[in-house]
């Protein structure tokens, strides 16, 4: 489908659209959430695009990209994206447009540095990520970008923990559709699309194609984090999660999050 045919099927989308960003790290519950909020019949995306945002026009490549893969949804309104990594840039006055919504959202350390040490393993085993060390070192300036984006956009964020998408989905995801100002909530489940599970658009498991919100728990006992750089991650994450929640405009949290370390 080209952006012609997406204007024709949904003008008020393509010439009049808003945004939702979610900015949070990789293997925090991202691409289960992205086929959430993306089965909404209000949002058009669902996966990592993996591209910066630096003005408007960067808006308009997004469509570009979204539409020569996917067709329009006719009610559609928002198209959204989230950004995972430093490496792809967002200007914060993107971010502070009334248009736009913005959405951070943190796992804790423990999980999402094993997990990611895993996944590289497998794809991409000579990248530093495929190490506990590059791993956790990537998940704590990340964390660090997030906070600073945070003081750059002010209290226009919703923060959510990641864990509060699997263990408390139906509260979790209406405070945010009430957030977004949605008509009807955002679905406990999901459709499965185009680039579900390939490529470099997220999460390759079964769990994610089945289109349900698994609760299942990966075994990387095989892992070790050195001590030094755990203490430091589980530091910057209590210290992170709490800057973020304070400074949200709203937000939902998970109290298990906080007791993970």
């Amino acid at each position: 489908m080209s952006l012609v045919s997406a204007l024709l099927h949904n003008p008020a989308l393509v010439l009049r659209h808003r945004n939702i960003f979610l900015l949070s790290h990789m293997r925090a519950n991202t691409s289960v959430f992205g086929h959430l909020i993306g089965s909404h019949p209000l949002v058009e995306g669902y996966y990592e695009m993996h591209i910066g945002y630096y003005s408007w026009k960067s808006l308009w490549r997004q469509k570009l990209k979204h539409f020569a893969d996917h067709e329009a949804k006719p009610g559609a309104r928002f198209m959204f994206d989230k950004i995972l990594h430093d490496g792809h840039y967002i200007a914060p006055e993107l971010l502070r447009r009334q248009s736009t919504r913005t959405i951070m959202m943190l796992r804790a350390p423990d999980q999402s540095i094993k997990s990611l040490v895993a996944l590289y393993r497998q794809r991409n085993p000579q990248l530093p990520e495929a190490t506990p060390e590059g791993a956790a070192r990537y998940y704590i300036d990340r964390l660090k970008t997030l906070v600073r984006i945070s003081h750059e956009i002010g209290p226009r964020y919703f923060y959510l923990d990641a864990e509060g998408l699997i263990g408390a989905t139906e509260t979790t995801l209406g405070a945010l559709s009430g957030w977004l100002e949605f008509s009807t909530p955002i679905p406990r489940e999901y459709s499965t699309f185009a680039k579900t599970g390939r490529g470099n658009t997220g999460d390759h498991s079964s769990r994610l194609k089945s289109g349900k919100i698994s609760a299942a728990k990966s075994d990387y006992s095989d892992i070790v984090v050195p001590a030094e750089l755990d203490s430091e991650a589980q530091r910057i994450y209590r210290e992170a999660r709490q800057a973020l929640i304070d400074r949200s405009a709203r937000h939902a949290t998970y109290p298990a999050a906080a007791q993970t370390l």
